[in-house]
């Protein structure tokens, strides 16, 4: 079944079945129809509600899970959270996220997936029109994710991409200060990612009747032995819960693209400027036993961003602060507040940082009209003036027929990702290595010109999860879309 919906779709793209939405990006009713693909911890405690709290601009109408028991309590949970506001609404469950993607009622999707299902869903996603929020990291290896922030160019849908602290005022705050020279020529930036233990089980248990693991394995190797710490709690009291998928390769990367893509994000949104290098190394996590987690664990990376020192190592605080030639610094971190169950605990001890600090007062004075060159906020000539709610400034840029409007596009949040994933291939180029490796790397080609390093950037593949078969049969030549467009 699954092939012969993939073929549908396919032929139905080559014949330009799927025609951009009508002006507005909504339905007929005025209001956009989302829907959901992987309804987990982000999707149950983030993403859901935080699209479904603008019931005057959109509706939930769909929820996609290859677990059914996801697919089933996302469904009940959605109806439910309208019902409590009075608003009847019924909500399709599908099993086969290639059904809702060819679903034309259906405006824009929420993607809300692990990692490696990232750019292959969101290509099918794209093809068809859709316009998508793609949770962070934006995609498992570079090439994948160059051919998806490609393809929204190219197919003018809208991005938004859930690297949401450029939503919060102090990131803000602080890149645009450092954007705009408050601190003179920055010298170096400290970003601490945190750690993650190491955990997990390999004994071998029964795959539960409602979970297609093979599809959820998607491009991986679907012969790895099934336990529920390789992918999520079946408990759905524990929704909530971190996956152990997240650190667990090749599904996620660990905190260099996990929080990474939070940080990291913020540093180059402040640079403004790709690396050219990264040096360093880390410690792997503790497989004895039955452990099964393998991602790195403590770090010590240090990228050159012309001639700036982006120092990335686990003996940071969480956070970013940028440090300029004079030794004057701005500071940013999330502050005394958590997002997920999963989120460190917020402490803002004695001796400690808030959610912004500087090395003076006085430098955290707001920026006059006439110190603002460069703006760290602005697309082409439009600042964006809504930007404190992530979600909300997706649905606006939707309404507005405009990708550029959203303040995490395609481009930037895969130049921001590609900046976390060459830390993790330095990580495993330097496996074994005393005090690591160093590669370089040619941001306009996106090649390190390392060939062993390269093999690291391509996508992953298996069988029908094939960015490949994504593109054949489109106007899209597969070898293109994995490079920079000219």
């Amino acid at each position: 079944m699954a092939l012969s919906r993939r073929s549908f779709l396919q032929a139905a793209l080559a014949a330009g079945a799927f025609p951009l939405l009508a002006k507005g990006g909504v339905g007929a009713n005025g209001k956009i129809a989302i829907g959901v693909i992987g309804y987990g911890r982000i999707a149950h405690t983030m993403d859901v509600p935080g699209v479904q709290r603008f019931s005057d601009r959109c509706v939930l109408t769909a929820v996609c899970d290859c677990d059914a028991r996801r697919a089933a309590y996302g469904k009940k949970v959605i109806e439910e959270r309208y019902a409590k506001r009075g608003i009847r609404q019924t909500v399709k469950a599908y099993g086969d996220y290639h059904e809702l993607v060819a679903d034309p009622a259906i405006d824009a999707v929420l993607l809300c997936l692990p990692d490696h299902q990232h750019a292959l869903i969101a290509t099918y996603c794209l093809l068809a029109g859709k316009h998508i929020f793609l949770q962070k990291p934006f995609a498992q290896t570079i090439q994948e994710g160059r051919a998806v922030a490609n393809l929204a160019t190219l197919r003018n849908r809208v991005v938004q991409v859930g690297a949401w602290q450029r939503s919060i005022p102090q990131f803000r705050k602080v890149v645009q200060l450092v954007r705009n020279g408050r601190l003179g020529k920055i010298a170096r930036v400290e970003v601490g990612l945190g750690c993650d233990k190491a955990g997990g089980c390999r004994t071998p248990e029964p795959i539960p009747e409602t979970f297609d693991f093979d599809a959820w394995c998607g491009p991986t190797d679907p012969s790895v032995p099934y336990n529920w710490t390789r992918c999520h709690n079946q408990d759905l009291k524990r929704i909530g819960d971190r996956p152990g998928w997240i650190q667990l390769a090749p599904y996620g990367w660990g905190m260099i693209t996990n929080w990474g893509a939070h940080h990291l994000d913020i540093t180059s949104w402040g640079l403004k400027r790709d690396p050219s290098s990264v040096r360093g190394t880390c410690a792997w996590m503790d497989l004895s036993g039955t452990k099964l987690w393998n991602v790195h664990t403590t770090y010590d990376l240090h990228y050159d961003c012309g001639g700036t020192d982006v120092h990335v190592c686990d003996k940071f605080r969480m956070g970013v602060k940028f440090i300029g030639e004079n030794g004057d610094w701005l500071w940013c971190t999330r502050g005394a507040m958590k997002v997920t169950p999963s989120d460190p605990d917020p402490k803002v001890a004695p001796g400690q940082l808030g959610p912004i600090a500087a090395s003076r007062p006085t430098l955290l004075a707001d920026l006059t009209p006439s110190e603002i060159v460069d703006d760290a906020l602005a697309h082409g000539t439009e600042r964006f003036r809504s930007t404190s709610d992530h979600y909300l400034n997706w649905l606006e840029a939707i309404a507005r027929e405009d990708p550029q409007y959203t303040v995490c596009d395609a481009e930037g949040a895969h130049r921001s990702t590609a900046f976390c994933s060459l830390g993790h291939m330095c990580m495993e180029r330097g496996r074994g290595k005393q005090g690591g490796t160093t590669l370089a790397w040619d941001a306009a080609r996106e090649t390190t010109g390392d060939a062993e390093a390269d093999k690291l950037l391509t996508p992953l593949v298996r069988g029908q999860y094939d960015l490949r078969r994504a593109f054949a049969g489109t106007a899209y030549a597969y070898e293109k879309m994995i490079k920079p467009l000219s």
